[in-house]
């Protein structure tokens, strides 16, 4: 069974050599030392949205941008954000791909019609750019395909909700927002399991000309 997730499918579609590697030899990119502060201010996002779900208004960030409200099932909500080793989250298997997706969600919204909005917290150093969006776009397409494939009605689309420090003092940080709404396409996202599927039962590809991690490797 080949598994993925969500976020993590986006940068070895880069190079197909490195998701045929990481399948078929468990050869994974180096990781590095870990960001754990996007990871950590993900969950101060959270605690913050948290706050303002089952009341009568919405976090400013989205009040009066979006037609929906937060989704008010916690206990549902808590078992998807919590990945809990791998077996938690929210996951789907696709036997015809011989695939697992599996991953946790940062919040969700709910549309007037109860449709599920995928919504995602991204923070970053720097104001995002024109194009910056769309880096996550196969990640909210899986989403869409996870929600759609446990039963659930999507929305055509989903949002990004990007954060980026504008000034500190002491004791306090303050940032800036930019909230990115997105077409998403649960198809989509079943077309990219097929090209996932078809690189991995594959012959292993020639290494990319543009993958530092190839360069390195030598091959």
């Amino acid at each position: 069974m080949i598994k993925v997730s969500p976020s993590g499918i986006s940068s070895l579609l880069e190079c197909p050599r490195c998701l045929w590697l990481q399948m078929n030899e468990n050869v994974k990119r180096p990781r590095g030392i870990y960001p754990s502060l996007p990871n950590g201010m993900d969950d101060v996002f959270k605690k913050y949205f948290d706050e303002y779900r089952g009341g009568d208004s919405l976090p400013p960030e989205i009040e009066g941008k979006v037609e929906a409200r937060l989704f008010d099932d916690m206990k549902k909500l808590n078992a998807w954000r919590d990945f809990n080793f791998g077996r938690g989250g929210i996951r789907a298997s696709f036997p015809e791909y011989d695939i697992e997706v599996a991953g946790a969600i940062d919040e969700l919204l709910v549309a007037p019609d109860g449709k599920f909005i995928p919504f995602d917290f991204k923070t970053r150093g720097y104001p995002t750019k024109e194009d910056t969006h769309e880096h996550y776009r196969t990640q909210l397409d899986l989403y869409a395909l996870l929600f759609e494939k446990n039963g659930y009605k999507v929305a055509p689309f989903g949002y990004l909700l990007f954060f980026w420090p504008q000034s500190y003092g002491i004791g306090n940080a303050n940032f800036k927002s930019n909230l990115i709404r997105m077409e998403v396409s649960p198809s989509r996202g079943l077309s990219v399991l097929e090209e996932v599927h078809t690189i991995v039962t594959g012959p292993a590809p020639s290494a990319h000309g543009n993958c530092e991690y190839c360069v390195y490797r030598g091959s």
